[in-house]
Parts: C-alpha cells; sequence; structure tokens
C-alpha cells in the first residue's frame, strides 16, 4: 500500500494537464497556418473561400493563437493546483 502512495505521489503531470498542452500546441499551428499559409505551402490554402479572405485570415489566425496561450496557461495552472494538491497531501 505505501509503494502505490508513493508512486502517486511522484507522478509527472496528469493526462489533462498533458491534453491541455497538446491543445495549446495544436492551436498555436492553426493560427500560425492560417495566417502563413501561402508562404507555408506556396499557394494560398484559403483562395476561393468567401469567409477566410484578407483581415478575416488574420483576425481568425491571431483568435486561434490567442485561444492556444489560454490553453497553455491553463493547463500551467492545472499542474501547478495538482503539484500543490499532491505536495499537501504528504503533510
Amino acid at each position: 500500500m505505501a509503494a502505490a502512495q508513493q508512486r502517486r505521489k511522484t507522478r509527472g503531470p496528469s493526462v489533462r494537464v498533458l491534453l491541455e498542452y497538446f491543445m495549446a500546441l495544436l492551436m498555436l499551428f492553426f493560427g500560425v497556418f492560417i495566417i502563413f499559409s501561402e508562404k507555408l505551402l506556396g499557394y494560398d490554402y484559403f483562395e476561393g473561400s468567401w469567409l477566410i479572405t484578407g483581415a478575416m485570415q488574420w483576425a481568425i489566425g491571431i483568435l486561434f493563437m490567442l485561444y492556444g496561450v489560454f490553453r497553455a496557461y491553463r493547463g500551467h495552472l492545472l499542474d501547478k493546483q495538482s503539484q500543490w494538491r499532491r505536495h499537501h497531501e504528504e503533510e
């Protein structure tokens, strides 16, 4: 029983924290892709789209990147909270 408790205390970040960080990276990637698709691919991926054109392309890309930063911040807070909880369970 003590070994199981010790393993639980020394674990790394939870799956939820890792998912938050992964989603943050994914959203950041999508934001960069939306903004710079023409330079990355050599052609405009969104050409012919009535929704994503010009300034709207920049706005949507920036929103994706801001959401990615928010997800990373939320993952960081969850990680700190779980570390704090594990620390106070030891006492």
